[in-house]
């Protein structure tokens, strides 16, 4: 699986290196005139026309010197995309909020395109990259900053001087990663070899390079630092579900070997759709009220899933993995709202359904576990993985095959709405959380 895995990126590698070469071609003959015109594009609405014309822009103030080769290697992977995705690295146009005016281009710029992945940066701020009507752009975004940050401790020999990513960088390294599906990731050895391609380098001090007539003042330094905060903050609280890694002083401890578990895509589909159909006739015969309405709402929310599932992938396939992550959560979905169902009228109200955190295909927690090394945190969890936290041991978790060649990992550390809220472990209204992020949710 792996081995075909491999070649099969690798061949997606190879036949975007031959896009990047034609399209160098295509570069040196076009005329000075029509990379020009793409520069001049000043407004909001010059800069939406353009991307209407050709989703990906790229202005010389971005371009450290080969704008319209750094365009042509990102314009190679977009149209793999099976989503929309715009690149607009311009020139401020004047007329954006005072904060995260990059965010605000993109905004302003959904609203004249339409749905897809935007990733985005003006001269006076930082890049963004947001989305609409799209899988997971929080994750997305997140999986942008670890493999920055990648590159970022890759260079840290090169003080001083130290190269770091630019925006033509890091909107190439975000484009691969949606075309390479969810969970949103990138080996960082690819990473650093999309830094360092021809113009993808620059000095630390690159923004200060952006715009001579726009110097940086305390209040852009201030917008700068607000966004940076803000991803921080993110991080920082996708951190708390890293249960496996107690916090230490001194010499850290070897990682530790996670197992993948054996899951079959098909075993679990026809499971969720088994589940998700008593879930509906349990709805047909219960009564009115809050239990019920919270019951369609899983329902909902297992429909939305089970809907992207119509098709299965091949085992191996770029979205096999992301489909098996789907069943799981369709299945507990189901299973979670004939749950609350089963709360009417009970006097021992067991309360909302809560799946073991560790692997929540070991169905309802039993009691809840102090997560090793982050004081108070407390996660549900079934005996067994109770007990082996307790004990100091690894718990049963669950792990999928990770769509690279790292180390398997559990799910909890990924980059998905299902990692997010635990399947449900740590969001008691998860599926509103899901419906909310799935593009269709609820036709």
């Amino acid at each position: 699986m792996w081995g075909d895995w491999a070649r099969r990126r690798a061949g997606r590698r190879a036949a975007r290196a031959v896009a990047a070469v034609l399209a160098s071609v295509v570069v040196l003959a076009m005329p000075a005139a029509a990379a020009a015109d793409r520069d001049s594009a000043r407004t909001v609405d010059e800069i939406a026309a353009a991307l209407k014309d050709d989703p990906v822009l790229v202005q010389q103030v971005f371009g450290n010197g080969d704008a319209e080769g750094a365009a042509e290697r990102i314009r190679a992977t977009v149209a793999e995309s099976e989503h929309p995705i715009y690149v607009a690295l311009v020139a401020d146009p004047g007329g954006l909020a005072d904060k995260l005016p990059s965010q605000d281009l993109a905004s302003k710029l959904h609203k004249r395109l339409g749905d897809g992945y935007y990733i985005v940066q003006v001269t006076r701020s930082i890049l963004m990259v947001e989305g609409w009507g799209v899988p997971d752009p929080v994750s997305l975004s997140l999986a942008r900053n670890d493999a920055v940050q990648a590159v970022t401790e890759a260079n840290m020999h090169l003080e001083p001087g130290r190269l770091r990513v630019t925006p033509t960088a890091e909107a190439l390294i975000v484009s691969e990663m949606v075309v390479d599906g969810e969970p949103f990731a990138m080996d960082p050895d690819r990473a650093i070899e999309i830094a360092n391609l021809p113009g993808n380098v620059a000095p630390e001090d690159y923004y200060s390079l952006l715009d001579d007539s726009e110097p940086t003042t305390p209040g852009s330094r201030a917008v700068i630092a607000t966004a940076v905060g803000v991803g921080t903050l993110l991080v920082g609280l996708r951190l708390l579900l890293w249960v496996t890694a107690p916090r230490r002083r001194g010499p850290r401890a070897p990682a530790a070997t996670w197992a993948v578990t054996d899951l079959d895509l098909a075993d679990l589909v026809a499971r969720a759709e088994r589940e998700t159909t008593r879930l509906s006739h349990d709805l047909a015969k219960a009564p009115p009220g809050p239990y019920a309405e919270t019951a369609a709402g899983y329902q909902s929310a297992a429909d939305s899933v089970l809907r992207g599932l119509m098709t299965p992938a091949e085992p191996g396939g770029r979205r096999y993995g992301s489909q098996l992550r789907d069943a799981v959560g369709a299945l507990v979905l189901a299973q979670a709202g004939r749950a609350e169902l089963g709360r009417h009228g009970r006097k021992d109200d067991p309360g909302p359904y809560r799946p073991c955190f560790f692997d929540p295909l070991h169905g309802r927690a039993t009691g809840t576990v102090d997560v090793p090394g982050r004081g108070d945190l407390e996660v549900p969890a079934c005996r067994p993985c109770a007990a082996s936290v307790s004990n100091g041991r690894t718990p049963d978790a669950l792990v999928f095959a990770f769509p690279s060649r790292r180390r398997p990992r559990p799910y909890y550390e990924e980059r998905t709405v299902w990692a997010r809220t635990g399947y449900g472990a740590l969001d008691d209204a998860w599926w509103s959380t899901l419906l909310s992020t799935r593009p269709g949710a609820g036709r």
